[in-house]
């Protein structure tokens, strides 16, 4: 008797449901337009605005290494003509380098971090195949390595990582930076020892073991030269004073 009730029981609760979906999908939704929203003028616009902004990028890009190479050769004259500000010149391009003002150039690794390929997924319970996606917290696992093996410098995608680069989820893609928004593949580069860098991901604990387990792509590659790009941004203390 019990499990014929529970039958009932469950039978009603559908059909409830079944209902009360009628219901909502007969019901107008105001302020949706699909049909706008799907357009062919639509998307083209999308994509006008979106080579607009491309190309701003770039010619804003293109301004900054004007000014760059300008304020580099007033430094050097500069330098050339004293040398207690060639000493100054070059503890400020250290601090540079270190901050990740300028671009740093050596060997080092690049990784190469994708989803699992969907025809290898042959589970049939869709709440899985989230493990076979690469995660914002993969991503800063894997940074997080390269640093503990003495990365000097690391770029995801060609945008520089700082102390405080933001990496978090956004729906489909993972923000990366204050600007950056990407979708897989994820290319990072690191500069430093590239037998070092590489070992790291060797190690019992590393987040490599984990993602090939899954059957994500996780490809590493020693690279002799690397340019690893300077950061592009704002970097001020609102809370911190020096002292």
């Amino acid at each position: 008797m019990g499990g014929r009730y529970s039958i009932l029981l469950i039978s009603l609760v559908c059909a409830i449901l079944g209902f009360v979906l009628v219901i909502a999908f007969d019901n107008e939704v105001e302020g949706v337009e699909i049909g706008e929203i799907t357009s062919v003028e639509k998307i083209e616009q999308l994509i006008k605005q979106r080579d607009a902004l491309a190309k701003a990028k770039t010619e804003q890009d293109e301004t900054i290494g004007r000014l760059q190479n300008s304020i580099a050769g007033f430094e050097q004259v500069a330098a050339e003509r004293n040398s207690y500000v060639k000493l100054i010149q070059q503890e400020l391009l250290s601090v540079r380098a270190f901050a990740g003002f300028v671009p740093l150039e050596g060997p080092g690794i690049e990784i190469v971090l994708n989803d699992r390929k969907r025809d290898s997924i042959l589970f049939s319970n869709s709440s899985i195949y989230k493990y076979f996606i690469v995660h914002d917290s993969d991503l800063l696992n894997v940074i997080n390595e390269l640093r503990g093996a003495g990365a000097e410098a690391i770029a995801v995608n060609g945008t520089r990582i700082m102390a405080n680069s933001r990496i978090s989820c956004g729906g489909p893609t993972i923000n990366v930076g204050k600007y950056g928004r990407f979708t897989p593949p994820f290319v990072i580069q690191a500069v430093g020892d590239p037998d070092r860098l590489a070992a790291s991901f060797q190690q019992p604990d590393s987040i490599y073991h984990e993602l090939i387990a899954w059957g994500l792509e996780f490809k590493i590659k020693k690279v002799d030269r690397i340019v690893i790009p300077r950061y592009l941004g704002d970097v001020e203390l609102k809370y911190g004073n020096m002292n």
